[in-house]
């Protein structure tokens, strides 16, 4: 994938495409006056490497602000750490770090001053734990008066890094070998009158309608994440009348079918016994978008990829019938293979988990999705802790792709 396609590389595209990034940076420079640390006349230029990490994570607080303070390029600090996460100085040195700004105003000044470094590089590291570090010294310079809770570092990662993967932002990318989709822009009044089957703009319902028979009849919808967990809920609320309410035929197992939209109906149906849908709404500032995707009613066998630092690291089968596979040689070699991977790979992205179909007799791919490389997104037959390096630098020591079916 070339450099030029990766939103994480460039930092004024970043702020485009996500606006939070702007907002955060103005309110932490409107707590602090951003002033750099006074290095001491004996300090030396400290070049940003393993042994400038061990001499701050072992010195007392005055000796790591000095040696803060001699850092001239804090942007190529920030780099260094996020394309480092399996070290435990780099770890180590953010929790320092944030012990140091919690203490010392002169340190939360100073990282004011590089509060979008922070952000448009620890803030959107493919490590979870780094990410989160730096995500908690983020929240301790917009209010160190409040406690850093889980839930605004979760809040945080939501709006620094998860938005990154929202669907507008990357279907272009893969039109031509995805399912076909529409995006409806709504406004907050929308989300909320869908959420509480509340009558909706005409011209809204007209839009909506008009999609669903462009998408053949029959489509999947979406915020930032799918209705999946509305099962229960939804049974409940239409007392297991599947026929009146969903037009299911009796051998029709509600379950398989419960997320095919054909009207409007259904469709706040499915808003108002999502939580899913619910916490996306509560989690948008103003305007959103409503995903509209053609129905597939025979899904072929569906892989999870993992790509970390721009390589195809591995690669787990996810929702698959193994009696599909003819011949698992075959399919092992076309995961390997450039043609694949030219299609997978083709994403503006350096990091993510992308979800694809292989058809078992064509090798036809579909890419469904594209999620955060991140714990929260499932790692299927891999695990985020013990495959950590499987998952993060398989390719580079293998030159092949691992593979779990």
């Amino acid at each position: 994938m070339p450099v030029e396609n990766d939103i994480f590389s460039n930092k004024t595209s970043l702020k485009n495409i996500n606006k939070n990034f702007v907002d955060l940076i103005n309110v932490i420079q409107s707590i602090y006056e951003s002033e750099l640390l006074c290095s001491t006349e004996s300090s030396e230029i400290k070049e940003i490497s393993f042994e400038y990490l061990q001499e701050f994570n072992g010195s007392n607080q005055n000796q790591q602000i000095d040696l803060l303070s001699v850092i001239k390029d804090f942007e190529k600090l920030c780099l260094f750490l996020s394309l480092n996460p399996m070290s435990y100085e780099c770890h180590y040195f953010i929790a320092e770090l944030y012990q140091l700004a919690l203490h010392s105003l002169a340190v939360r000044r100073h990282l004011t001053y590089y509060c979008e470094d922070i952000l448009l590089k620890l803030c959107i590291c493919y490590d979870d734990d780094l990410r989160f570090a730096s995500l908690k010294i983020v929240s301790l310079l917009m209010n160190e008066s409040q406690p850093v809770t889980k839930e605004k570092i979760l809040y945080l990662n939501r709006i620094c890094y998860e938005c990154l993967y929202d669907f507008d932002i990357y279907y272009d990318y893969i039109k031509s070998c995805s399912i076909e989709s529409r995006i409806i822009h709504l406004t907050k009044q929308d989300f909320n009158d869908l959420i509480n089957r509340q009558c909706i703009r005409k011209d809204l319902e007209h839009e909506i309608v008009e999609s669903i028979e462009e998408l053949g009849g029959d489509v999947f919808i979406k915020m930032h994440r799918s209705p999946k967990d509305a099962y229960q809920n939804l049974c409940k609320e239409i007392n297991n009348d599947w026929n009146r309410y969903w037009n299911l035929k009796p051998h029709e197992d509600p379950q398989l079918y419960f997320m095919k939209i054909q009207n409007i109906s259904q469709l706040t149906l499915l808003f108002k016994t999502s939580d899913r849908l619910r916490e996306d709404f509560q989690q948008i500032s103003s305007d959103g978008k409503l995903i509209l995707r053609k129905w597939i009613h025979q899904i072929p066998n569906e892989y999870r990829c993992f790509i970390c630092n721009r390589q195809l690291n591995a690669l787990s089968a996810y929702k698959l019938n193994p009696y599909s596979i003819s011949d698992e040689k075959q399919l092992e070699d076309f995961i390997n293979s450039k043609s694949f991977q030219d299609i997978i790979l083709n994403i503006p992205y350096s990091h993510a988990v992308i979800d694809c179909l292989i058809d078992s007799i064509n090798y036809q791919v579909t890419i469904i999705e594209i999620n955060p490389f991140s714990k929260r997104s499932s790692s299927a037959k891999f695990s985020w802790i013990i495959d950590k390096n499987t998952l993060y630098n398989n390719y580079l020591m293998n030159q092949s792709v691992f593979i779990k079916l």
